[in-house]
């Protein structure tokens, strides 16, 4: 009897802790449904398909690199804010450069070896983010043996100054 009566409690002890624990989520749940039927938003209502293809690595943002394609996600990079993924060849360079934005890389594939004025070589691969300021002067390699893809995020409109 006292067996059947312990077990009893802890299963309503974990039942409980089960339900506090979904607590949090249930409240957010309902809240964001509520504000969703409320005030739906251009950018939370996805209503169409969208999709870019890897285009040659001429103009922004490129810049004429051989070895170099990319797909424009979001944003326009001449205007404000932006996200791209690019792709470089297996072995490719990428000269000293510096841009105006901070920028926020995530590795996909490959590794770049990626270089920072004044700090180490980062080995930027699958899953890796590295961020950089304004105006950080960086450059880098495609190592060899596999394309590199990476995403970049950058807060301001692009551009691209080489590094003296």
């Amino acid at each position: 009897m006292a067996r059947t009566r312990t077990w009893a409690r802890r299963r309503r002890s974990r039942g409980l802790l089960a339900v506090l624990a979904l607590a949090p989520a249930l409240t957010v749940g309902s809240v964001a449904s509520a504000s969703a039927d409320t005030a739906p938003t251009a950018a939370a209502t996805h209503d169409k398909v969208v999709y870019h293809h890897h285009r040659p690595g001429v103009g922004t943002p490129c810049e004429g690199l051989a070895g170099c394609t990319y797909v424009q996600l979001t944003g326009d990079p001449r205007t404000g804010p932006s996200e791209a993924m690019f792709t470089l060849e297996a072995g490719t360079r990428f000269a000293p450069h510096w841009h105006t934005s901070p920028e926020h890389v995530v590795g996909v594939s490959g590794t770049v070896l990626w270089n920072v004025e004044g700090h180490k070589r980062y080995r930027v691969g699958a899953g890796d983010f590295l961020s950089y300021p304004s105006k950080a002067v960086h450059w880098g390699q495609c190592a060899p043996g596999a394309d590199c893809v990476y995403y970049v995020y950058d807060e301001l409109p692009y551009d691209f100054h080489p590094a003296d």
